[in-house]
């Protein structure tokens, strides 16, 4: 069986080769190193394409679970409620041939922002990518983005999240883009902390 660095090193080297919205650059030592100790890993991203301007990045983070049961979440409204920075509501509205439409509600009871993004699963791996339809009210200009969960040879998980969002002109942009950017990016450190729960739920139930 190959150690765990090097499933993580041939992860990553897959991913490195993998389009997507937002990639980082090869990881180093010491970022690997921060993975196994348990800490996530961030790369932010600005891209300026087609007249749009986008903020956001990628994080990496290694979980203590089963890469499905773990890919099972992004198949879950439920957990999209949980792990969403921010969040008011997440509802599905409707579906596009299989990919379902979630509702998204961010804000306070003084400023909301609301949107709609497509969910698609992708045919081979755990993986999801998702972005926004704008066919429906959307209180920004765009977001997209995916979530991959890839096993590890110890039985852990190397949790992928990539994003990037354009705010539109105007104040949202002025005063929300960083803390935006800032919290977006946490997604993965939100479902490691959904996972432990979970875990922790089935270990009570089992008892």
């Amino acid at each position: 069986m190959r150690s765990p660095l090097l499933a993580l090193l041939a992860v990553l080297a897959a991913l490195a080769l993998a389009s997507g919205p937002a990639r980082a650059d090869g990881l180093s030592a010491r970022e690997i190193g921060d993975l196994f100790r348990g800490q996530s890993v961030t790369r932010t991203q600005t891209l300026d394409r087609g007249g749009r301007h986008y903020v956001g990045g990628v994080t990496y983070a290694i979980l203590d679970a089963d890469a499905d049961d773990v890919a099972r979440l992004f198949d879950s409204v439920d957990a999209w409620n949980r792990v969403l920075p921010e969040l008011r509501s997440a509802r599905a509205v409707g579906t596009v041939g299989e990919d379902p439409l979630i509702e998204v509600t961010h804000g306070s009871v003084f400023l909301q922002v609301v949107y709609t993004m497509r969910v698609h699963r992708e045919t081979r791996g755990n993986g999801v990518t998702f972005r926004l339809e704008n066919r429906f009210r959307h209180d920004i200009e765009d977001v997209w983005g995916s979530l991959r969960a890839e096993p590890l040879a110890d039985g852990r998980t190397m949790l992928t999240y990539g994003v990037l969002i354009d705010m539109g002109p105007g104040l949202l942009r002025d005063l929300f883009e960083d803390r935006v950017r800032e919290t977006a990016l946490t997604i993965p450190e939100r479902i490691r902390g959904l996972v432990a729960e979970t875990s922790s739920a089935g270990r009570r139930a089992a008892r």
